[in-house]
């Protein structure tokens, strides 16, 4: 629509301005998301950690919290062997882990799901052109700027 739009000597730089555009709103978006996964996940872990009775408050406190990130099963094994825990905490922890991550894999969907469909709302007042079919008045605008 914005290079349609343009006169014909800009619709390059036209182009070239919303490719731009389009990857840094898609860089910001990717970090905005990753930035409430991972504060959703870290906050989920903290709650789940307190109310899990297999998880004592003082193994809670040996594991970062607040560095929390998505890890695999494999990697936590292998953090919670630098701890006081036994076989049946790390197995809780594991499990527990496990759970957050698929909660949060599953709210973080939700959310890009409804932003999507808001972006619905603006898209949809968009003029419904196909690429053989520019009016007149388009490219009227273009040759007379």
């Amino acid at each position: 629509m914005l290079v349609t739009a343009a006169p014909k000597e800009l619709a390059g730089d036209v182009g070239s301005i919303r490719g731009t555009t389009q990857n840094l709103a898609s860089a910001v978006g990717t970090a905005v998301m990753g930035a409430v996964l991972v504060t959703t996940l870290g906050i989920g872990l903290a709650s789940a950690a307190a109310d899990h009775p297999e998880l004592p408050p003082e193994l809670v406190a040996q594991v970062d919290l607040d560095n929390a990130n998505f890890i695999s099963n494999d990697e936590l094994r292998q953090v919670l062997e630098g701890t006081t825990a036994d076989a049946a905490q790390v197995e809780a922890a594991v499990a527990l882990n496990e759970e957050q991550r698929l909660r949060t894999l599953k709210l973080g969907f939700l959310i890009l799901a409804g932003i999507s469909a808001l972006a619905a709302v603006p898209a949809s007042r968009l003029p419904r052109y196909r690429p053989d079919e520019i009016p007149e008045e388009a490219v009227g605008s273009r040759e007379g700027a």
